[in-house]
């Protein structure tokens, strides 16, 4: 494909709605730009998304390791359908709507790569291509992504904002911690009054330098029984795996129920799992194909830390090594976001790449 036709092609797929939890039309678009290549592909249970596999060319590339490549489908909630325009080689929106590059951009380039091996079949092995649902939803389709329909030995996921060249191997344990805490109208200390004691006593702990937690909502109301309640909503991140961020979890839960106790207050706790913490070795085979295959290309190459989650944190922790690349948009979540047409090309080019790279 060209660069023009590369472009046409996201363009495509970013004039389809497909907030979270409403995907159908861009499967239906998926499914049949696949059958029309006569690409054979499986629906994963509970609507999370599909695989299409590509199978090796020659016993000779059967032996090759057996990649993978993720994207999602589905775009954060957005409040209007985007206009687009392109300015001084950017695509963007005109108005108040989200792009979608995040993450149709990723969409785009496993689409052009299927749709380059089949015109042109250069020597491969077998290749799965990952189309999942709800990311935004709390990675909510790869969680339920049936991993029966995958034989990849690791795999790369196209979904992170950057210049392509940038990779993440590591990413963060996050765990939402959610807390209640009610007393009566009589009572001689309020529910704020409490619950600001015990953050006071949390922030005096000690907690690794690795590890950070904060509040982002502390909120009180007066029920209808004239009782109050607060509501306290954290968030705990850490570089480790969760086993090592359990005890200190516990350590704030005790607080609450300690101080909860000393003032007769029901306090009520949810922990919640985010994503799981992973870490990819410079030296594993998907970095060093990735890296190699960057080299080939010329691209500027970068190590980054991504603070949010990925797919790519779901398959790490259910047994498939999966490295994190940047897809080339910029500002997700926002009106603001954009992507540079070269960055589109760099990318179908970096999938291309990858494939030769792990064939030889």
């Amino acid at each position: 494909m060209t660069q023009d036709t590369i472009q046409d092609l996201f363009l495509e797929l970013v004039a389809i709605p497909s907030e979270s939890g409403q995907e159908q039309e861009i499967i239906t678009y998926i499914q049949t730009f696949l059958k029309q290549r006569n690409i054979s592909s499986k629906p994963s249970k509970q609507q999370s998304g599909l695989v299409a596999t590509l199978p090796a060319t020659d016993e000779t590339t059967e032996k090759a390791p057996i990649i993978a490549f993720s994207a999602h489908v589905d775009t954060a909630t957005t409040p209007a359908a985007p206009e687009i325009t392109l300015t001084n080689g950017y695509i963007e929106t005109t108005n108040q709507a989200l792009l979608g590059a995040d993450d149709k951009a990723g969409v785009t380039a496993m689409l052009v790569a299927i749709d380059q091996l089949t015109q042109n079949p250069e020597p491969h092995g077998q290749i799965e291509f990952i189309f999942t649902t709800k990311e935004e939803e709390g990675l909510t389709g790869a969680k339920l992504f049936d991993l029966d329909l995958v034989e990849a030995d690791f795999g790369f996921c196209l979904d992170a904002p950057g210049p392509v060249g940038s990779m993440i191997r590591t990413s963060r344990t996050h765990l939402q911690l959610d807390f209640w805490i009610e007393v009566g109208e009589s009572h001689d200390k309020s529910a704020i009054q409490i619950a600001r004691e015990a953050l006071k006593k949390i922030h005096k702990h000690k907690f690794p330098t690795e590890m950070h937690w904060q509040v982002y909502h502390f909120g009180g109301e007066v029920l209808e029984n004239g009782n109050e309640k607060v509501t306290i909503l954290s968030e705990l991140s850490a570089d480790f795996p969760l086993e090592h961020c359990l005890p200190y979890v516990e350590q704030i839960k005790q607080i609450f129920i300690e101080i909860g106790v000393a003032h007769k207050a029901d306090v009520q706790d949810v922990t919640h799992m985010n994503y799981h913490h992973f870490h990819l070795a410079s030296t594993s085979k998907p970095c060093l194909i990735a890296t190699q295959a960057m080299a080939n290309l010329e691209l500027p190459q970068q190590t980054v830390q991504l603070e949010g989650g990925t797919d790519a944190n779901v398959f790490n922790d259910r047994g498939i090594p999966f490295l994190v690349l940047a897809a080339g948009y910029e500002n997700p979540h926002t009106t603001s976001e954009r992507i540079a047409v070269t960055e589109l090309h760099h990318l179908t080019k970096l999938v291309a790449e990858i494939i030769k790279v792990t064939a030889n």
